[in-house]
């Protein structure tokens, strides 16, 4: 029985799921709660509410056949009710898992399709409308002969003058060019926007092995790439560097422990 019953909440939950993607459950529950669409309803209640929509049709089949069989003894208006908590349930789960891609730079090979590493830099950035969140080892400067990255600080710099609070945090030691971060973000910055926030990790006098190494961008808490790429042009263009973008609950908690960071002064300002 338990098997049974399982397997009947799981076809309903994805008969509903399906109701949703295919535009169809909101005027489907209002059918069943207006009457018009009942336990007993035959093929042609079914087609004339589906309109030609194969999908809805489908899955509004399968919906009838289990209210016929399993749910019966339910009114019109209790299953209406529980389509209406099938949905949030559905939706809830959606919205709180994490969906993710695996995201590359390096040498092109036949079979595989993933995502170049600047490409999908710039489209987080692009994409920010309230938070951004900027974590990096290593920026290239005029003087470094990994390459300038202008166009993807010209994109944060755009983040902020359209109103996005952006934090940078970045590895305080001096780069082999002889400048720092700062030094190279202050350089690059267009003179007519204001410098976002610049935050550190201040290293121990007595370990400078230490290091910041961290590669991490998160937009509005809810994507995020996490990132063996510097923001370099041989990190984002030529060398082999793999990452994961996380759209979804992940993203959250990795902006919420750079919070914490900040609360507890491990991170202090740049």
């Amino acid at each position: 029985m338990p098997a049974t019953r399982d397997k009947t909440a799981k076809e309903l939950a994805q008969n509903v799921r399906q109701l949703i993607n295919a535009g169809g459950f909101t005027e489907i529950v209002a059918a069943v709660e207006a009457g018009t669409l009942t336990s007993q309803s035959g093929l042609a209640s079914i087609a004339k509410l589906a309109a030609g929509r194969t999908a809805v049709q489908d899955a509004l089949i399968r919906l009838i056949r289990s209210w016929g069989d399993q749910f019966n003894t339910l009114s019109n208006s209790a299953f209406a009710l529980q389509l209406a908590i099938l949905k949030e349930i559905v939706s809830l789960t959606e919205n709180e898992a994490t969906h993710t891609e695996v995201v590359w730079t390096g040498p092109k090979v036949e079979g595989t399709y993933l995502r170049a590493t600047r490409q999908v830099v710039q489209d987080i950035i692009v994409a920010a409308q309230f938070e951004l969140l900027v974590v990096g080892y290593w920026l290239a400067g005029k003087e470094d002969n990994e390459g300038i990255i202008n166009d993807i600080i010209e994109l944060i710099a755009n983040a902020v003058a359209r109103g996005v609070k952006v934090i940078m945090v970045l590895d305080e030691g001096e780069k082999g060019y002889g400048k720092n971060n700062r030094d190279t973000v202050i350089t690059l910055w267009p003179k007519d926007i204001t410098l976002p926030k610049l935050l550190t990790w201040k290293i121990p006098a007595d370990d400078k092995h230490l290091k910041l190494h961290a590669k991490v961008l998160v937009a509005d808490r809810h994507d995020a790439l996490v990132t063996s790429a510097n923001l370099t042009m041989y990190a984002l263009d030529r060398n082999m560097e793999m990452g994961v973008r996380a759209q979804g609950q992940a993203s959250e908690r990795i902006a919420l422990h750079f919070d914490l960071l900040c609360r507890n002064q491990v991170l202090v300002g740049y």
